[in-house]
């Protein structure tokens, strides 16, 4: 396996095998993920320090922890929490997106990822960029793009 520090900084789209969630098809206790230890020494790093990941790689990540979350009936909440502030912070549609298509893949990963702060201006910015995609998608908007929008502009600023 690779060094998790040499990954983050060199991460491109090649490398998304080794984080993907890789699922022996069953769910909860008798699930086995083949990259969920690469994953947790990642996570230990971008928890502390997320500056040092790219857009994508973080965009990446949030997709295979709510998935392996979804299938595990369990969450890496510091780490999914962590992620979704990220994908929130850094925003444009990209992250915005990601973020949103992301989030409502079960309970845990949903409650994990409405536990985040946000400066008022980039929450704001966030709450715009979801106004936009809520707008964009008309009567083929999923119902839970409000309820997320609602929650991030309540959220109490950082």
């Amino acid at each position: 396996m690779f060094d998790p520090n040499t990954f983050i900084d060199s991460y491109s789209a090649a490398d998304r095998r080794w984080i993907a969630f890789e699922s022996n098809g069953k769910v909860g206790s008798e699930l086995r993920d083949a990259n969920l230890d690469f994953r947790n020494a990642i996570a230990k790093i971008i928890i502390v320090s997320p500056e040092r990941a790219s857009d994508e790689l973080i965009r990446n990540l949030y997709d295979f922890e709510t998935s392996y979350s979804k299938a595990s009936f369990a969450v890496n909440h510091a780490f999914v929490s962590c992620l979704a502030t990220q994908l929130l912070l850094r925003g444009g549609k990209p992250n915005i997106t990601y973020f949103l298509a992301c989030v409502f893949r079960g309970q845990d990963a949903y409650l994990s990822s409405q536990c985040v702060k946000l400066p008022a201006d980039k929450r704001e910015l966030a709450v715009a960029t979801i106004d936009e995609l809520i707008d964009a998608a008309g009567d083929d908007v999923p119902p839970h793009y409000s309820h997320v929008r609602t929650n991030i502009a309540t959220a109490p600023a950082s």
